[in-house]
């Protein structure tokens, strides 16, 4: 099957292997994420535990690190979890992070870190160097 080449509607999303790979903790860098408020219920990234998750759209339970789940379910939403001064390759893993490391395409994380533009952020994910673990997602499937 030919490989296909990246576009802005390719979809990426973080490698959780390359953090260990890499020498970096991804929880270390996901507890860096949470804001103040889930900071006192997680002062370390060991305090957190899995928990159950469920599904809007299915209703299927699954265990998930609870700093995914205070990452998508809250800091996330909040307005300055990305703001106009976080730094592009930054606001890239953090929606990431809050979508719940679901892939996501150069278009639909513009419209998330509403930084550069589409192909900017294609050209930064696909650079010779990996930033934050982010990589295309395995299949290179397109987003509706």
């Amino acid at each position: 099957m030919p490989i296909a080449r990246p576009d802005t509607n390719t979809l990426f999303h973080i490698d959780t292997e390359w953090f260990e790979n890499n020498g970096r903790e991804l929880r270390s860098e996901m507890h860096d994420a949470l804001c103040d408020e889930c900071r006192t219920y997680y002062p370390t990234p060991a305090d957190s535990r899995p928990v159950d998750r469920i599904h809007p759209q299915t209703g299927e339970v699954s265990k998930v690190d609870a700093l995914w789940e205070c990452i998508a379910d809250h800091c996330g939403l909040r307005p300055g979890f990305i703001t106009p001064a976080t730094p592009l390759t930054t606001g890239i893993f953090r929606a990431l992070l809050s979508n719940g490391n679901n892939p996501m395409s150069p278009e639909q994380l513009h419209k998330r870190v509403v930084k550069s533009n589409p192909s900017g952020i294609l050209k930064l994910l696909m650079g010779a160097e990996i930033e934050n673990g982010v990589v295309p997602a395995q299949g290179n499937n397109k987003s509706k």
